[in-house]
């Protein structure tokens, strides 16, 4: 199963309500229609204090001016916010580790 976390409530109400064949929203209406098509698929919210790590890679991602990187170890900007999201209990309380 996949699993969507975002720290927006109103989308997680919107994509999971299915009210969105009369919504002007076009982006949320077809993201619905690709949950659907996929199947076993879970849109949960997460509480921004509990998703340091989105932060923080999307906060890298604005500085990269190449869309892929690899990396062989982790960046330590990530592995902090990882932590930190651990000492908050984040992943136990989302049954993710």
């Amino acid at each position: 199963m996949a699993m969507i976390q975002t720290d927006n409530l109103d989308v997680v109400q919107a994509l999971t309500d299915n009210v969105l064949e009369d919504s002007s929203i076009i982006v949320l209406r077809r993201v619905q229609q690709i949950m659907s098509s996929i199947g076993l698929l879970q849109i949960r919210y997460i509480s921004r204090e509990d998703n340091t790590i989105s932060y923080q890679l999307a906060k890298l991602s604005l500085a990269w001016q190449s869309s892929l990187h690899v990396f062989d170890n982790a960046l330590d900007a990530v592995l902090e916010a990882l932590e930190q999201d651990k000492a908050h209990g984040a992943f136990e309380k989302y049954n993710l580790m």
